[in-house]
């Protein structure tokens, strides 16, 4: 089995499940035309309004690669799917590069349309918000995709991995909105650094700034660099350690 026909099988999955676009695109969706309700059709403060669309996106980024990454590769292997796959394909990257592609086309074509609406419910520079989603796509989708791999090395069934994945969210949106707001303790400064959401806030912002020039960015590209390569390597120590058969029941 090639790449391609691979990705169209994991893309039909992923458009089968559609509950799971309640929650990656219907929740920032109506969290945002209720926030600025006031505003439907009329022109709210430009740069408030577009850091948070940002933080939408930040959500959307994260919490697609948390439904597909290691917790659908958990899921997979539990049900025996991953190994037909690696049978077929010879080659476990081919499967994680498949599930990659089919998750990239659904976020892309999810926050296109986001920003498509946002911008026109709030007069906003469409391309402005194009703009910065792809910046924050290009350099956040690998990383964080790569870092939720982790789910896939450990000894975890199905059972276990989705009450995690749902606490996870909550946490990194309790987390990215107290940054949001402004909370700047050195114990939230901690806890940021390890929020992928955060991570994927901090990228659009500072695409940001240096649109606005007048603006000084939230945190060093140096940094933002340092957090991408952290994930990156844990993905790939993950997906070397990769557990292939079931963890079965005792």
């Amino acid at each position: 089995m090639t790449l391609f026909p691979m990705t169209k099988h994991f893309l039909r999955v992923m458009v089968y499940y559609k509950v799971n676009f309640i929650f990656s695109f219907g929740v920032p969706l109506v969290s945002i035309i209720y926030s600025l309700r006031k505003y439907i059709f009329r022109h709210p403060e430009q740069k408030e309004t577009i850091e948070l669309i940002i933080f939408w996106i930040s959500y959307m980024i994260v919490l697609y690669a948390l439904m597909d990454s290691g917790s659908a590769l958990v899921r997979l292997r539990e049900e025996q799917f991953l190994k037909m796959f690696l049978f077929i394909s010879r080659n476990k990257w081919k499967v994680i590069m498949a599930r990659f592609f089919s998750h990239l086309i659904v976020l892309t074509a999810s926050a296109v349309l986001f920003d498509l609406i946002a911008s026109i419910l709030f007069s906003l520079p469409f391309g402005t918000l194009i703009g910065i989603t792809a910046v924050m796509i290009c350099v956040c989708v690998i990383p964080v995709y790569s870092l939720f791999l982790l789910f896939a090395a450990l000894p975890f069934r199905q059972e276990t991995i989705q009450p995690i994945v749902n606490l996870l969210i909550f946490f990194f949106l309790i987390i990215t909105l107290n940054h949001f707001s402004g909370t700047t303790t050195f114990f939230n400064v901690l806890l940021l650094l390890t929020n992928p959401m955060n991570y994927a806030f901090d990228v659009g912002l500072t695409f940001l700034s240096f649109l606005s020039s007048n603006d000084a960015p939230p945190v060093s590209w140096l940094l933002l660099l340092l957090i991408s390569c952290i994930y990156l390597i844990i993905g790939f120590v993950s997906i070397i350690n990769m557990k292939i058969l079931p963890i079965f029941r005792n």
